[in-house]
């Protein structure tokens, strides 16, 4: 094959392909979805529990009570969906936070209509994670919903420290390992106010219950979480 067939085909690759929405999966031009995708996409669909975010049939959080006042996500953290979070996380591919926060704002707006919230803010990188890494998912979930919601953003909390990340970590150690890490940002006053908390996950629910309740201890009426995805327990048979 000489060069000008090489182009050519080339050309014709560029024209007649782009990339699944949610995986990156490569596709024809006239879909937005991979098979996968479209054949087994996780949304939480139907009546969702008010304590974990999870569909009522997938629910087993046994009503345990956090320190926010509710939580919603548009997805499970599975197939597709977990390998598009993972790709937005760690590989740098920030234009999946503009297609993730489109269903989230979705979720909120569904779930959390009746709530006047007074800004969204999002879990923070501490220092070091900020020079680590190019950008900070969650606040990238955060500006983009700001867009859709026309609630403002604020940088309303600081990571006081490095932990162990907590995807390294078994699901009995997380609660420890994250608390006192957070708190509110030195000057900015939550007091009275009604928030919605934004992060890209949430598999235990310690981290934005952290947060929530640094939050309510600086004096926060309210705390609503939204997050792309979240992990469930498979209900004991």
């Amino acid at each position: 094959m000489n060069i000008f067939s090489k182009l050519k085909d080339f050309i014709l690759w560029l024209v007649l392909t782009k990339k699944c929405k949610y995986c990156n999966t490569l596709i024809t031009k006239n879909e937005d979805l991979c098979a996968d995708c479209k054949e087994d996409l996780p949304q939480i669909s139907g009546e969702k529990c008010t304590f974990c975010g999870a569909g009522k049939d997938r629910c087993n959080c046994k009503k345990h009570r956090m320190d926010f006042d509710g939580i919603t996500s548009p997805f499970y953290y599975e197939n597709g969906i977990k390998q598009g979070l993972q790709l937005l996380k760690f590989n740098n591919k920030s234009h999946l936070a503009n297609i993730f926060a489109e269903d989230m704002a979705k979720c909120v707006k569904e779930d959390f209509n009746d709530i006047d919230f007074d800004f969204i803010c999002y879990v923070p990188f501490s220092p070091f994670q900020t020079t680590e890494r190019n950008y900070n998912q969650s606040e990238l979930l955060a500006e983009e919903m700001s867009k859709r919601l026309e609630i403002p953003v604020k940088n309303a909390l600081v990571k006081l420290f490095d932990v162990k990340t907590q995807h390294d970590m078994a699901i009995m150690q997380r609660k420890g390992n994250v608390h006192g890490i957070y708190d509110v940002k030195d000057g900015f006053s939550v007091k009275g106010k009604t928030v919605l908390l934004v992060d890209d996950i949430m598999t235990t629910g310690e981290t934005l219950n952290n947060c929530a309740l640094i939050m309510k201890i600086r004096g926060a009426e309210k705390v609503y979480c939204v997050t792309a995805a979240l992990t469930v327990k498979e209900k004991k048979k």
